[in-house]
């Protein structure tokens, strides 16, 4: 999903339902009929914004959960997520794994067809992986493709153009064999990723190897037609009738562009939007209004944020020195976070891993909040009282109100307690998933969303240390550039250990031993804040997001 920037915000669009169960999570989930937001929506259409325009329309390219929210409706891999947080069978009806683990043969369904009529094969699929890896693409997402055999070769070969890998074969039309360079336990999830959806070949070449708006072709069960989208203004999916799951129940999905909070709830409340996502500083308003109170409803996501610190840039980064950013650990008072930024709209984050992932440990031990000892280590550092410390910015997306409101927090506590002034630094989206791509934050917060229940996707993606070789990464996900030699040992002998109780320990290890080098500063695990019209009924959910509207379904 989903980083920090991406993926969430890489794969978390919203949640709508939860590993937990969703009965339990509802807030004021009896609707009455008498307020404005009982009113007539449009009957098929489902309506809800979307918070910025999509930063692509190639699935090879995506990398936060707010385009991957759209682009999961259009396009489809072999493998999905169910609304059990399991991997079940899509585009694939089945698949098969060798005895080793290490090839998986993929058996396609009959009839699955791209929305402008010639069937899927297996062909297809092997182009758009490989389609993925060419240089050419600029894929962000090669980590989700990497251990598979020929891979990483390919990508080391830097010459443009489509060319085969080796751990991709073509059985007959409806079978594909892909082979991976070891045991991964983790990697069927890889499968689930954007990067893995099938394209369609003839449209990309005659689009001149490129997708936008005016080519987009998938296999999904809504289709985005040319001239359905508008920049800055809305983006409208209508419903693919031949869908190999049958016909969805909508006639359409009008995901209208709004950046504005205010203007979104205010939409929703002139019955113009049939779901929205609310801030917490809205809360207020939305508790004191019963009509608006009956429709909220809060679920909480596999997604953990946290303060990035960057021991590689500048080159003389402060943040280097492990004293730095334990002093920076031990000056945040998450409780005050969570309360006065987040109005108790979020679970304090001691560890990394997220409730829901394989391994996650609720005993896990943190920095403590502990301004003197934060103040002794500064000054051991040689930075006392926060005297010598450089002038940073400190890095959020511009676009949502409860980030920027956790951040002022931040601010204060890090001057409070350090006396060290960060200068608030508010910027958009797309330049936050740039200046990520090229480790230029030197402090922020940073977010990340699962992309698969496993901690191989939080601990070995995220800070596993980034081997730069001729500008290329291995682990592209590294935010900030950390590094330590005795985290990667563990985590590399927890990627291919066959025994799962071994496996977690490993992992737990890893993540103990990033907490105390102060790789990152965990800060909270995040809840959603949605309202819902009571006329929309059958969406469903997983941990990593909403799934698609295949049962969705919108009464006046």
């Amino acid at each position: 999903m989903f980083q920090t920037s991406s993926k969430l915000t890489r794969r978390y669009a919203f949640c709508l339902m939860s590993f937990f169960g969703l009965a339990g999570l509802l807030v004021g989930c009896n609707t009455t009929g008498s307020s404005s937001v009982g009113g007539a929506g449009v009957a098929n259409t489902l309506r809800y914004p979307i918070i910025t325009d999509p930063t692509t329309m190639d699935p090879a390219q995506v990398r936060d959960g707010t385009t991957i929210d759209l682009l999961q409706q259009v396009y489809e891999g072999l493998v999905k997520w169910d609304d059990k947080n399991q991997i079940v069978p899509n585009v694939a009806e089945k698949w098969d794994v060798s005895k080793d683990g290490i090839t998986y043969t993929f058996h396609l369904k009959h009839g699955v067809k791209f929305h402008h009529g010639r069937e899927v094969n297996a062909d297809d699929f092997k182009y758009s992986i490989e389609r993925a890896c060419d240089p050419a693409v600029h894929s962000p997402n090669l980590a989700y493709l990497n251990d598979i055999v020929g891979v990483k070769e390919r990508v080391a070969d830097k010459a443009e153009g489509i060319k085969p890998i080796s751990g991709i074969r073509v059985v007959d039309p409806y079978t594909l064999e892909i082979k991976t360079v070891g045991f991964k336990p983790y990697w069927l999830g890889n499968m689930t990723y954007p990067s893995a959806y099938v394209v369609c070949k003839e449209v990309v070449e005659k689009g001149g190897g490129k997708i936008t708006d005016a080519n987009v072709v998938g296999t999904g069960p809504f289709m985005l037609e040319p001239g359905a989208y508008k920049l800055s203004d809305r983006v409208t999916l209508t419903a693919n009738p031949d869908y190999h799951d049958g016909r969805p129940k909508l006639d359409s999905i009008v995901r209208e562009i709004l950046k504005d909070g205010n203007t979104r709830l205010s939409k929703f409340e002139a019955n113009e939007l049939d779901m929205v996502q609310i801030s917490p500083a809205n809360l207020e308003k939305v508790n004191n209004d019963p009509a608006l109170k009956s429709a909220l409803k809060s679920f909480p996501l596999a997604r953990i944020w946290y303060i990035g610190m960057n021991p590689i840039v500048p080159a003389d980064s402060p943040f280097a020195k492990p004293d730095v950013r334990k002093a920076f650990a031990m000056a945040i008072d998450k409780q005050q976070i969570v309360h006065v930024a987040l109005h108790d709209q979020a679970d304090i984050a001691n560890g990394i891993l997220v409730p829901g992932v394989l391994g996650y440990n609720p005993n896990v031990k943190p920095l403590p909040y502990d301004p003197k000892q934060a103040q002794d280590l500064l000054a051991k550092a040689g930075y006392p009282g926060g005297r010598g410390f450089p002038v940073f910015g400190y890095t959020y997306r511009n676009d949502q109100p409860e980030v920027q409101d956790v951040a002022e927090v931040i601010r204060q506590q890090i001057k409070t307690n350090l006396g060290i002034e960060l200068q608030g630094r508010p910027i958009q989206w797309a330049q936050f998933l740039d200046e990520t791509d090229k480790k230029s934050i030197v402090i922020g917060s940073l977010s990340w969303g699962a992309d698969y229940l496993d901690p191989q996707n939080f601990l070995t993606l995220l800070l596993h240390t980034d081997h730069v070789v001729d500008n290329k990464h291995d682990h592209e996900s590294n935010a900030t550039g950390y590094s330590n030699a005795q985290f990667d040992k563990l985590c590399d002998e927890a990627d291919v250990e066959h025994d799962q109780d071994k496996r977690i320990a490993l992992y737990r290890q890893a993540e103990q031993l990033a907490i105390d080098d102060a790789a990152w500063v965990p800060l909270y695990f995040q809840k959603d804040l949605w309202l819902i019209r009571p006329g929309v009924s059958g969406y469903r959910s997983s941990l990593f997001g909403i799934l698609p509207h295949t049962q969705t379904t919108v009464s006046p």
